[in-house]
């Protein structure tokens, strides 16, 4: 009769898992504290191969140590067990069945690197399209690392608050890094020598003004996610500070990608925290903070014109919009006097409700009901259907000329959003016109862009825009043209399922509202930018480390 209370050994198995945690979690710490601050030189000359080298060296590494981890596994366990739990585990696998062993935004995953691997193999440039090499080193081997990095931390990551908190600390320097380029301080040196309209468009750790951007928005995501539901106060105020870092250093990093982040994130975040009273006030000061930072860049730009770099675009427009200023205030007041209006009624109810909950139920008085966020969604839909329409009336209707200064972001033409219209335009006019039937299911190869604009649209780009273009600028349309509509649907399969399991599952780990706030922002960005190794690892990251949260509550979908 075995006795109570003994401990039941550990099985090779879970000591294998245990191990595999391990490094998927140095690997990520690595990733998300190191790989932001990381440059070889002192210049940006090698920035992109730099970073490129470290992210798969690094994916190599983990993935080389968990599969010698795996083969030690197997075969201690058909030395001590006879292969034991290696039966146990494939009838598991079994049991639970391969349509119950991967989420919906898997099977995606899943689909997009198969199609992707038969794009590489049926390409006219087999070698290019592997490598990437001309293109942005996007290829089919970095994809490949991407999935298989997902796969890794998803299934044996053990999620910690702390890794964000990390991630944060870097990002907090290569922000502040950036805001003193702005100031054209130059701290690191990077700069020297180089011409100043040049120079301008380069900045921090992360090279050209739109990649640094791409990271900022993830950058304000997490910030703003962890503020929303943080209850300890002095954790409350590691975030606001970060809030109010990167809200700076992303006003000030003059690329426009950054707005379609904080739109996407400003939109999302109600439909979580509008539940409450606490997340309601929560997201006031995080729009607070925003405007805030604005109104003061604004302020800057105009007493200190020879010293910064300026803004124009959207930032230019945003930072000097009438009445930012008192906008600022309103919120602040607002947040302030909801805050001392719930502590009164709290004290007089004998409790307040302090934070947002974890459990499925909000805390005793601090609910709102389900009309806030009801509101919310109509508003929104309303302001899309604005939207559509303003937009048919300026590009179809040929009205554009009564949107005055809006009339450069409302009309669609080559000269649109820095003739990434052009670029469009070409490339679904070759999707139409110049690809094979093949080509038109299975893309013309990863990251082979540069090699179809060139072939086929050289002198155009060249009498039109004076330069090559070897990125759609738009990672959709870019995966349309190098793997196919199938690959591109298996992408946004990935990408939308693994939101929606974060978005289930917020309430039960908060910080989740953080992880997904970062999926969010980089996807929405990717509409007019470029995914690159510079920055992109750090979206399929956060997409992996949600979805491992969520299997450390014992949930799947």
């Amino acid at each position: 009769m075995a006795q109570k209370g003994k401990k039941k050994e550990p099985t090779l198995g879970s000591e294998m898992s245990r191990f595999a945690g391990t490094v998927t979690g140095v690997a990520m710490l690595v990733l998300l504290f190191v790989f932001p601050l990381y440059i070889t030189s002192q210049n940006y000359g090698n920035i992109l191969r730099a970073k490129y080298k470290f992210f798969w060296l690094l994916v190599l590494i983990m993935t080389g140590v968990c599969l010698i981890a795996g083969l030690a596994w197997v075969f201690m366990d058909r030395m001590e067990h006879h292969g034991e739990e290696m039966r146990e585990f494939s009838a598991g696998i079994r049991q639970t069945g391969l349509k119950k062993l991967f989420t919906m935004g898997e099977k995606g995953l899943l689909v997009f690197i198969i199609i992707a691997l038969i794009s590489t193999l049926t390409s006219e440039y087999v070698y290019e399209s592997f490598w990437g090499n001309e293109g942005r080193y996007s290829g089919f081997f970095l994809l490949a690392l991407y999935t298989v990095m997902y796969f890794l931390v998803s299934r044996f990551f053990r999620f910690k608050q702390w890794y964000l908190d990390a991630f944060l600390l870097a990002a907090a320097l290569a922000g502040i890094f950036g805001i003193t380029d702005y100031f054209r301080m130059d701290i690191m040196g990077y700069k020297v020598g180089v011409p100043l309209a040049t120079a301008d468009i380069f900045t921090s750790t992360f090279g050209n003004i739109n990649t640094f951007t791409a990271f900022l928005g993830m950058y304000l995501a997490v910030a703003a996610g962890l503020f929303a539901v943080e209850k300890d106060w002095r954790r409350q105020l590691w975030y606001f500070l970060h809030l109010a870092v990167a809200s700076v250093a992303l006003i000030t990093s003059q690329s426009d990608n950054g707005y379609l982040a904080v739109a996407a994130l400003f939109i999302s975040l109600p439909f979580f925290l509008f539940g409450t009273r606490t997340g309601t006030r929560r997201y006031l000061v995080i729009l607070a903070v925003f405007f805030t930072a604005a109104a003061w860049v604004g302020w800057i730009d105009e007493i200190m014109p020879e010293t910064v770099i300026g803004l124009d675009g959207i930032g230019g427009v945003v930072t000097t919009l009438p009445g930012l200023p008192v906008l600022a205030a309103v919120l602040w007041l607002a947040a302030a006097a909801w805050f001392v209006f719930d502590r009164k009624r709290g004290a007089a109810a004998g409790k307040a409700a302090a934070s947002v909950p974890e459990s499925d139920s909000a805390a005793p008085g601090d609910a709102l009901g389900p009309w806030p966020r009801r509101i919310w969604k109509w508003a929104m839909i309303f302001i899309a259907a604005a939207a559509v329409a303003v937009f048919i009336d300026a590009n179809f209707l040929g009205h554009g000329d009564r949107y005055g200064s809006l009339a450069s972001f409302l009309v669609f033409d080559d000269d649109w959003g820095t003739q990434r219209g052009f670029v469009w335009r070409i490339t679904f006019e070759d999707y139409l016109n110049k690809f094979t039937p093949w080509q038109r299911v299975f893309g013309y190869g990863p990251d082979t862009f540069g090699i179809i604009t060139t072939t086929f649209n050289k002198m155009e780009m060249h009498y039109a825009t004076g330069q090559i273009y070897d990125s759609a600028h738009n990672a959709y349309i870019h995966y349309f043209a190098t793997i196919g509509p199938i690959g591109l649907a298996g992408y946004l399969v990935f990408i939308i399922g693994t939101l929606r399991v974060m978005a289930k599952n917020w309430k039960a780990q908060p910080c989740l509202l953080g992880l997904y706030g970062a999926v969010l922002t980089y996807s929405a960005q990717a509409l007019v930018n470029i995914d690159l190794p510079i920055v992109t690892p750090f979206m399929w990251a956060f997409a992996a480390i949600g979805v491992a949260a969520v299997r450390g509550l014992g949930r799947n979908e």
